[in-house]
């Protein structure tokens, strides 16, 4: 069985890549091409930590996977990380298991690829600044994502933490060869944005309508939990909203859940899944739209898309 380091899949994967395979996955989630089970989540409330199984199996790519992820929002105090992820990859034919992959860094590039494809459908052509909430390993690859798949100049940071906004702003500067500035606050970062990722793991929201620029893109991906939302409910009211899958945000996604309890929207609010605007069941953005939003609680065929992928080239480069 093949047996990949997070830093293995480093060399192996590229943020371009990613995003095409993203794409496909969805668009075989749109025809009806995949199997995939709801998420299993365990909450550890002893520990604020949760553990979740996420697995699926793509018809066409012909892959299955399962990953196994935890989100410890408190370790980053003890010098760890927030999350860590393993991947199992088995034979759709014999269920044999091929590969055992470590997932933290390619759940951070999936997540980011994403964003990469719905930027594609529901930002504006003359994006040319962007902001980025939460610096941490998923706000660098959303960033990376930002500058793969749209025409961004700038780009804004803005973390809780100051020294991680500023780290993140000196890294990325140099990565993508843009001007990324730390803000003082969230509002500041996302005054002038075209384009908006948040990657948090808050509990409130951490953008609020009457800050966003007219025009807006925001791509939400950092909470999965039915409490938690980054989103303020009159942002969601007054967006165009289009999610990863209906049923894991209505199960999931506080963003789309507490607006919903609260009387703004009704789930009838939700325009359309991602994987319609890549087929083009739907049209994505359009001359009379204002503000867009793209929701992800992230779906296990990201995983094995990209899972895929990983093994694939190592297979055509040392197999």
């Amino acid at each position: 069985m093949l047996i990949l380091t997070d830093e293995e899949v480093k060399d192996l994967l590229s943020m371009k890549e990613a995003i095409e395979a993203v794409r496909e996955a969805f668009a075989q989630l749109a025809r009806g091409q995949i199997l995939m089970p709801p998420r299993v989540t365990m909450m550890l409330g002893r520990y604020d930590g949760s553990i979740s199984s996420m697995s699926s199996y793509l018809e066409k790519t012909e892959v299955v996977a399962t990953k196994v992820i935890s989100i410890y929002p408190r370790n980053p105090a003890e010098g760890l990380p927030t999350s860590s992820a393993q991947i199992l990859v088995n034979s759709p034919k014999t269920g044999k298991a091929i590969a055992l992959i470590d997932a933290s860094y390619l759940t951070a590039v999936r997540t980011g690829a994403v964003t990469g494809v719905a930027a594609g459908y529901l930002a504006r052509r003359n994006s040319r600044t962007a902001a980025v909430i939460g610096c941490g390993i998923q706000g660098r690859t959303q960033a990376q994502a930002l500058a793969e798949s749209t025409v961004i100049e700038n780009l804004m940071c803005y973390d809780i933490s100051r020294i991680r906004s500023q780290t993140f702003a000196e890294e990325m500067s140099r990565e993508l060869g843009l001007d990324v500035i730390p803000s003082e606050t969230s509002q500041a970062a996302v005054r002038d944005a075209d384009i908006i990722a948040t990657a948090t793991t808050s509990r409130t929201p951490v953008i609020q309508r009457s800050w966003l620029k007219e025009g807006a893109f925001i791509s939400a991906i950092g909470s999965f939990y039915s409490d938690h939302r980054e989103i303020d409910s009159a942002t969601v009211r007054d967006a165009k909203v289009v999610v990863d899958s209906k049923e894991a945000v209505f199960a999931e996604a506080g963003d789309i859940i507490l607006p919903m309890k609260e009387g703004v929207i009704t789930a009838d609010h939700i325009y359309a899944e991602l994987g319609e605007l890549v087929t083009g069941t739907k049209k994505g953005r359009t001359e009379s739209d204002n503000i867009t939003l793209f929701k992800s609680v992230g779906l296990a065929i990201q995983d094995s898309s990209v899972a895929a992928l990983v093994v694939r080239k190592w297979v055509n480069s040392f197999g």
